[in-house]
């Protein structure tokens, strides 16, 4: 859907004449064929968009629903899609505010995180790659001993000439009211240039991989006096070779010995700022969870402190000598079947069906 304006990209006035209009289009094509400009893929995209105002703008009738429709013309007549629309009233808001998304300008970097950061938050220092005003040219490109000339067709306003509420940006100067006549020699006409910057992110205790934290102002720069695109770091936690995180919650798998599971015990356990000892009471099943309240993760909105659960894996012993495995089964065949309830419960459901 176009949002420029035919007249302003032919560079004549609203009220030209069909005799205005054509000398203006032969000029510009000449001037923008890809003939005369071979590999420039400006001259390409000019040259097109000279030939789409010049068959909107040719014929009289033509000329009438553009002036009619202004950004919701489209040359073959249908009417404007939902996006389409969206985007002319996108357009219509920056121009009565003033103000274009400088969303285009920011920047996204990824920060890995391990499970202690989170737990504790940290400062980090980023070196970020950002686009910044070139200082010579302060952003306009052209050498600034009279390397920039006004705008011929806009006359410097940097704005088109149709109505107010559809004013788009001149075409020919893109919006900044004037041409280039000699390049900045220090940025080639960029007007802007590459440079690493350390910024130091505040990462705030208990944050989930898939937030963002942004840093205002710290994105690309524009070449004019917009405002510079903010930096937006996107929090990825490592997975931790021991605990699992489950929201602010944590879990850990903790073995447990045949002896220490039916005699119970006091086992030193990791916790995320060191260690911990917690007493396992006689007959803890595997399968079991113990808890050690308030030794999980932060909330990042102060909550309270999430918990550490401990899941009980019973560890069978393997690589047992001759002499263990007999002590073993001799133990084991001491045992009365009520020390096993639910095996017993399951050996009667077996004779049950038998």
């Amino acid at each position: 859907m176009p949002t420029r304006d035919y007249y302003n990209i032919l560079g004549v006035n609203r009220k030209a004449d069909a005799e205005e209009i054509k000398k203006a289009y032969r000029r510009l094509a000449r001037q923008w064929h890809p003939d005369h400009n071979p590999g420039s893929a400006k001259a390409a995209e000019r040259f097109k968009d000279i030939q789409e105002a010049w068959e909107a703008l040719r014929d009289p009738e033509e000329r009438a629903r553009y002036d009619r429709l202004g950004p919701f013309y489209r040359p073959e007549g249908r009417p404007p899609r939902p996006d389409e629309l969206h985007e002319v009233f996108d357009s219509v808001l920056g121009n009565l505010f003033r103000s274009r998304s400088k969303g285009e300008r920011d920047l996204q970097y990824t920060l890995a995180l391990s499970l202690e950061e989170v737990a504790s938050g940290v400062n980090k220092e980023l070196v970020v790659p950002r686009m910044v005003r070139c200082e010579t040219c302060t952003g306009s490109g052209a050498d600034p001993d009279q390397g920039k000339r006004t705008c011929e067709v806009c006359g410097g306003s940097g704005k088109a000439t149709g109505p107010r509420l559809w004013r788009t940006a001149c075409y020919h100067c893109e919006g900044r009211g004037f041409t280039v006549e000699r390049p900045c020699p220090t940025c080639a006409g960029a007007g802007l240039h590459e440079r690493e910057d350390k910024v130091t992110v505040q990462v705030p205790a208990g944050v989930a991989s898939g937030q963002k934290l942004k840093l205002a102002g710290k994105g690309n720069e524009s070449r004019g006096r917009g405002t510079p695109g903010d930096l937006l770091v996107s929090v990825s936690v490592s997975e931790h070779p021991l605990f699992l995180r489950r929201g602010e919650d944590i879990v850990l798998d903790l073995p447990l010995t045949i002896a220490e599971a039916t005699l119970g015990t006091e086992a030193r356990v990791p916790t995320l700022e060191g260690t911990a000892v917690i007493r396992i009471p006689p007959g803890t099943a595997a399968g079991k969870t113990l808890r050690l309240q308030g030794r999980g993760l932060p909330r990042v909105d102060r909550g309270p402190r999430g918990d550490l659960h401990l899941r009980v894996i019973l560890e069978v012993p393997t690589q047992l000598s001759e002499a263990q495995s007999s002590a073993l089964a001799a133990w084991a065949r001491s045992l009365p079947p009520e020390s096993h309830p639910q095996r017993a419960a399951l050996d009667l459901a077996v004779r049950n069906r038998s």
